[in-house]
């Protein structure tokens, strides 16, 4: 699992996208030439097509609560998407900075379960790693800082809350409906500035977030949507936390920022027969 840890005398600060943690772990039991097309998808997309726009025959915009019931309701008609994200962590102190950031793009299943999927880790503006993974039933190949392909047997994932996917960053946007502010501009807008803790325990297993040391309240914390009115798909979302000037001598700072798109429009993962050969070598 990819994380971030910020060691301090006093306090700790970690975050792992659950989608790195397929990037990173794990294999793909596949031989070379080995079909990875699913043949009933041009049919079901289809079928999904007919349920891609509950919005279309709306008058927006609608209510607010609306908007948040449409929305969770969209999750069941999503199987496949593009998720480009971006994460930073920042620490202040007086004897130690510190400033992480994790850039990752996918491509493929809304849980996981078969994407392509690459991204760079860097630490004060320099590049550390730089990787790149194919994830099919549970398991990946990856290739990291472009040293060639490999099956990595660590930890093949298991189902669980704490992963990343979009429909459980959509449910914690969800159960933030009393606390939310929506507003329509041709697309809805669902925001929040605050410091209450049901807003860091709605992200905090999507996002596998702990605050040791400090508690929420010690901290200033954003969240934006942007969510679209035909589709009732969350297209963009951004979630922030700094800890108060007053709250320490520690500054802590993390934000969150997600796009979302491509809906349903994903093909089938087909994995390049080179790289499943460098992976696993020539099968005849």
């Amino acid at each position: 699992m990819t994380s971030t840890t910020f060691p301090t005398r006093t306090t700790s600060f970690t975050a792992a996208a659950g989608v790195a943690l397929l990037a990173l772990t794990g294999c793909v039991s596949l031989s070379p030439g080995e079909s990875q097309v699913n043949s009933n998808s041009s049919s079901a997309e289809a079928e999904r097509a007919n349920h891609d726009q509950p919005g279309a025959s709306l008058t927006h915009p609608v209510e607010d609560g609306e908007v948040i019931a449409h929305m969770l309701d969209a999750r069941e008609t999503l199987e496949t998407l593009r998720t480009e994200m971006v994460m930073t962590f920042e620490l202040d102190a007086l004897w130690a900075a510190q400033d992480q950031r994790l850039e990752m793009t996918t491509e493929g299943a809304e849980d996981f379960s078969e994407a392509l999927i690459s991204g760079t880790v860097a630490e004060d503006g320099e590049v550390l790693e730089s990787f790149e993974a194919y994830v099919q039933d549970g398991q990946a190949i990856s290739n990291t800082d472009g040293a060639g392909w490999e099956q990595d047997l660590d930890m093949e994932p298991e189902e669980s809350e704490d992963d990343s996917r979009y429909s459980r960053v959509a449910q914690g946007i969800g159960e933030l409906e009393q606390l939310l502010e929506v507003d329509f501009d041709g697309a809805y807008r669902l925001s929040y500035r605050g410091s209450d803790r049901e807003v860091f325990d709605a992200f905090e297993a999507p996002f596998s977030l702990t605050l040791d040391g400090y508690e929420p309240e010690d901290t200033e914390m954003t969240v934006d949507v942007a969510v679209d009115p035909e589709t009732f798909y969350v297209e963009e979302f951004s979630f922030t936390l700094h800890t108060k000037d007053s709250a320490g001598p520690i500054s802590l700072g993390m934000e969150i920022g997600a796009e979302y798109s491509q809906f349903n429009e994903i093909p089938a993962l087909e994995i390049p027969e080179d790289v499943l050969e460098e992976a696993y070598g020539s099968q005849e």
